[in-house]
């Protein structure tokens, strides 16, 4: 029987373990839950932030918790601005938060997801929707009977749709429409700043060399933090980030980063200060948090996100320093790149190994010196692999229909 039979990957067991509880789980309560699905070994711990980090819908909601991003959007409105064609057509261009919402699981891979939703609408009947794509762009489509209750409630194209999320795993919504005058201006402009202000925290905090944050990462940390759940939900988040923060889109679409070009009076008085602040910190090492804002989520030790190359540290290095010293050993610990040019061969010949199937005794050997020297769990790296590899049609729902040469793309 294989190991992958016998029990699951770290992968497997995080998923289903954040997916199984409505609320959020620590890395303590994830090691106790996957405790009782797998033998643990040494780098368990390491090996649950590296599955966190590549799970798409395991999102940071305080420092070491993580929830799951179908839960976390239960009870949340979004608003949607109503463009006239979308009125007259019955669709809506969807953009990363959107997609997101509406499927949560595409981002895993950007696999089509072929799902059916069901769309109540306030006043009207409930729809059933799926994913689409209009002019080269992801949407909803909904179809007249959309297009007939826009029509029967007045609506034009400034008024906003608000989404409500019902249950996001079952796919269930909620639709309404509000009216441009109904708008409370200035709640919805407090939510905009507040959105802003932690999109740029977000960015400040990441431990990226380049510090660019794809737009649907963005969006889900977001919504980890709890910033959609109030009665007035903020504007369109590209809107938002582009009137209120320092962020900008980079010009190949890869996502946002901090601009330090924008003029302080592009985002106002008070935001722009606070921006910069933002901005400065991020060109500095690691912030300093107060762990005492309600936003301040990151866990310096235990951050998830890649360390730039210029930072002499990281968590799996981190991880390998506290073996290093609980040996008690007396050579010299290894410096950073050293430890990490040793993880690769180690990963490299974990990979040949999946590849060919077996080993020569000498390559064998070398796993289990590196392995002790790096104080790494070779099955965690294994489970990790083959959870990679199974994953590779996991979300992959067969879709024919659309056009690999024609991808559909969202304008930011």
């Amino acid at each position: 029987m294989a190991k992958s039979e016998r029990y699951p990957s770290y992968t497997t067991c995080v998923a289903r373990a954040l997916s199984a509880s409505q609320q959020p789980l620590s890395i303590d309560a994830l090691l106790a839950t996957i405790g009782r699905q797998r033998p643990l070994g040494t780098g368990a711990r390491r090996a649950i932030y590296r599955a966190v980090r590549d799970i798409y819908q395991a999102v940071p909601v305080a420092p070491s918790r993580f929830g799951w991003l179908s839960h976390l959007l239960q009870g949340n409105t979004f608003r949607h601005p109503l463009a006239a064609e979308e009125a007259r057509r019955g669709y809506l261009l969807l953009d990363e938060l959107e997609h997101a919402i509406f499927f949560p699981q595409f981002f895993q891979n950007h696999r089509p997801d072929l799902r059916h939703l069901s769309v109540e609408l306030l006043g009207g009947p409930s729809l059933r929707a799926e994913a689409a794509i209009e002019r080269k762009m992801w949407s909803l489509r909904l179809g007249v009977a959309f297009s007939e209750w826009i029509d029967y409630q007045g609506g034009q194209g400034r008024d906003d749709i608000m989404i409500t999320v019902k249950d996001a795993e079952a796919g269930s919504y909620l639709v309404r429409l509000q009216p441009r005058e109904s708008r409370d201006e200035e709640a919805i402009q407090e939510q905009n700043m507040r959105v802003a202000l932690a999109a740029e925290e977000i960015v400040t905090a990441l431990r990226r060399a380049d510090k660019v944050i794809p737009t649907w990462e963005l969006a889900a940390l977001l919504i980890g933090r709890d910033l959609f759940s109030g009665v007035a939900p903020p504007d369109d988040l590209h809107m938002v980030l582009h009137k209120y923060s320092m962020l900008r889109v980079k010009e190949d679409g890869a996502g946002y980063a901090f601009d330090r070009r924008v003029s302080p009076t592009a985002v106002g008085h008070q935001a722009a200060s606070r921006a910069q602040n933002r901005a400065d910190s991020a060109e500095r090492a690691t912030p300093e948090w107060e762990l005492s804002e309600p936003t301040a989520w990151v866990d310096d030790e235990d951050d998830i996100f890649a360390l730039p190359p210029e930072e002499d540290t990281c968590p799996d290095y981190e991880s390998y320093l506290e073996g290093h010293r609980m040996s008690g050993g007396s050579g010299e610990a290894l410096s950073h790149s050293d430890y990490h040019l040793l993880e690769a061969e180690l990963e490299t010949l974990l990979g040949l190994e999946q590849e060919f199937g077996y080993l020569l005794p000498e390559q064998s050997k070398r796993v289990g010196n590196l392995a002790d020297r790096l104080f790494i769990d070779p099955e965690s790296l294994r489970d990790e692999m083959e959870d990679d590899s199974d994953q590779g049609g996991t979300f992959d729902n067969g879709l024919d229909d659309f056009d690999d040469d024609q991808s559909p793309f969202w304008k930011n």
